[in-house]
């Protein structure tokens, strides 16, 4: 009958240790969270594998980074040439409109050329001591409609006269004088 009890008490204890570790809630939720963090790396491995392996395939075709290499240098020099040509733009606008100052006025020519020789696509405007010159030119093709506008402002000082510039055309340039008052201080 001994034998029995402590049979039966061995048995209790194995019971017990096995039931409380297996249904145990935090070793439990420990366990589930690393298989899910191990099923999202070998997830993630496998996909950076595939990725990798499709942009340089260097066993399967040798000449891949070299071709990539030429696409590349390819984009840089039309990023460059599409730099030049607004380097060239912005060189073209700044020799439309030249200001010269006299002692007694300041002379604005405007190239016309730029505007289709057509002095209405030219609107100076005044708002106390800024001179606006505005300029839109609309070029239309078969398939396309090109647009093109500038403006330039002046700031001027105190003594010239914007009330009373004048605007001409002498070929292809129109030309506005603004006259300066003179002080005087003799």
């Amino acid at each position: 009958m001994e034998e029995n009890k402590s049979n039966e008490e061995n048995i209790k204890i194995k019971e017990e240790v096995s039931t409380t570790c297996c249904k145990h809630p935090l070793l439990k939720s420990i366990m589930i969270g690393l298989l899910i963090f191990l099923g999202a790396y070998c997830a993630f491995y496998t996909i950076a594998d595939w990725h990798y392996k499709t942009m340089f395939r260097h066993t399967i075709n040798p000449d891949m980074p070299r071709r990539m290499d030429h696409f590349m240098r390819k984009e840089m020099r039309a990023m460059d040439a599409m730099f030049a040509e607004d380097a060239k733009l912005s060189r073209k606008a700044g020799n439309i409109i030249h200001l010269k100052q006299t002692k007694d006025f300041y002379k604005i020519s405007i190239d016309l050329r730029a505007f289709d020789n057509n002095e209405n696509n030219v609107q100076v405007t005044t708002s106390g001591n800024i001179l606006t010159i505005n300029g839109r030119t609309i070029r239309k093709s078969k398939h396309n409609e090109q647009i093109s506008e500038f403006q330039q402002q002046y700031l001027f000082g105190s003594n010239v006269k914007l009330s009373e510039l004048t605007k001409s055309t002498e070929g292809n340039f129109y030309i506005i004088t603004i006259p300066i008052e003179q002080d005087d201080e003799d």
